[in-house]
């Protein structure tokens, strides 16, 4: 069944304001609204990167959030290289669970995303529901087995 959704049909971004930047921000699943899931893009990656997780995450009964980081995209770029630290960057995760009026969610990072989702534990730990770290293998990893 899932095999049956285009995954190239990606949806379309609403700019969301958080913490004096605007995160451009990609949804899915909206009929699962109380179920959310964060993706969290690496670097130098997009939303789109999460392009073939999301049509099975929404068959799971998932409302399915997958912002641009600043930066990233169409978010603001702040000119102040502080303004890229860890606070900031998880500080806006949580921002968009306000947004949305949810109280936690479960977090899914991968690459430079999974660094930033592993450091909402210590400073939000009150708005993670779960966290799913994803790094892919190398392919001499795999042969080495």
């Amino acid at each position: 069944m899932i095999n049956e959704i285009n995954t190239t049909n990606f949806p379309q971004p609403i700019l969301i304001s958080v913490n004096n930047v605007e995160l451009e921000v990609f949804e899915a699943g909206k009929e699962n609204i109380g179920n959310p899931i964060v993706l969290c893009h690496g670097f130098p990656e997009h939303a789109f990167s999460w392009r073939y997780q999301v049509p099975a995450l929404v068959l799971a009964g998932y409302h399915v959030i997958i912002p641009n980081k600043r930066g990233y995209g169409n978010s603001s770029g702040p000119a102040e290289v502080n303004q890229y630290d860890i606070v900031h960057l998880t500080g806006d995760l949580v921002a968009l669970l306000d947004h949305y009026g949810y109280e936690d969610a479960i977090f899914v990072g991968h690459d430079w995303g999974a660094n930033v989702v592993w450091n909402l534990a210590p400073r939000w730990c009150a708005s993670i529901k779960n966290i799913r770290i994803r790094y892919r293998a190398s392919p001499l990893a795999w042969s080495a087995l």
